[in-house]
């Protein structure tokens, strides 16, 4: 039922009619109103796609109860017309740690807000989770270390004030980790974004092809432990307050396409390193100091 143009609410009838229902796709749509308690009736949904659609109110907590679920998309919610702006909004409930089967979690383009769940970090069979383009603020916690199945985690475009988790160094799967756009302002809101500095631990990240800080303010010099990012392609650490130099490990990041150091504080005495110009696939490479590239 996936971008058929459905409208209006959501029936409750619907939850308890199909209880033993494996898969719910009604994405793409414009549905409006409420998450009813009645979802918990779903008792074998595993599957349960509502993003794309006009969509209001809180995450509620019955959605703790869908144990067997292993998708839950509530992406794209977020409206603003002349009924106002619409989405979910609030905090996303501590109760989603318990779905301990899922695997992809996606509530991105919403307006929620309040402090990244620590309970996030209980969903061991996580392997993708997108929280960008919501409000969520504060220090990000640790627990999310745990979740070494993780392959996709997008918190940019938030209101983080945080440093980046030494633990997340931990998370052995990640291919894509996005923390970008977190530096706000503007309209009387300030945001440190992500900041402090670039912890030496993401060198453990042996799985990533895309490293995307861009935007924040990161301080201090940059690691050469991103030079042990073998599978690296694209690595975006522009408009920061990072220093130089820039480390000739980088040239040990052969499959590199993207490297993006421009609108930092790199002292144009230092430019950049021979080994890294040389890269093989490297098409694109941006820096403040002299580029001889």
């Amino acid at each position: 039922l996936e971008g058929i143009g459905l409208t209006s609410t959501i029936p409750e009838e619907i939850y308890s009619s199909l209880t033993r229902l494996e898969s719910l796709y009604l994405n793409e749509n414009d549905i409006t109103g409420t998450l009813s308690p009645a979802i918990a009736d779903l008792k074998s949904i595993e599957v349960l796609w509502l993003g794309g659609n006009s969509l209001r109110g809180s995450i509620i907590s019955e959605i703790g109860q869908l144990s067997t679920l292993r998708d839950l998309s509530l992406e794209s919610n977020f409206r603003e017309d002349t009924a106002g702006k619409r989405g979910f909004i609030m905090t996303v409930p501590s109760e989603i740690g318990q779905l301990l089967n899922l695997e992809v979690l996606d509530i991105s383009d919403n307006a929620l807000s309040g402090t990244v769940p620590v309970q996030l970090g209980d969903l061991i069979s996580l392997r993708h989770l997108d929280l960008s383009n919501n409000f969520f603020e504060n220090q990000l916690s640790p627990a999310l270390g745990k979740l070494q199945m993780l392959e996709v985690l997008d918190i940019s475009y938030n209101w983080l004030s945080s440093t980046i988790p030494s633990e997340y160094g931990d998370m052995i799967s990640l291919t894509s980790l996005s923390l970008d756009y977190n530096y706000n302002d503007e309209s009387g809101y300030f945001t440190w974004g992500m900041h402090g500095k670039l912890p030496t631990e993401l060198g453990k990240l042996k799985n990533l092809q895309h490293l995307h800080l861009n935007d924040n303010y990161l301080s201090g010099t940059l690691v050469s432990e991103i030079g042990q990012l073998f599978l690296l392609e694209t690595l975006h650490l522009q408009n920061n307050f990072l220093l130089g130099p820039i480390p000739n490990e980088y040239s040990k990041c052969v499959l590199l396409e993207e490297l993006l150091l421009e609108e930092n504080n790199i002292d144009a005495s230092f430019g950049m390193p021979e080994d890294v110009c040389r890269l093989p696939e490297l098409g694109l490479a941006r820096v403040d100091c002299d580029v001889s590239c």
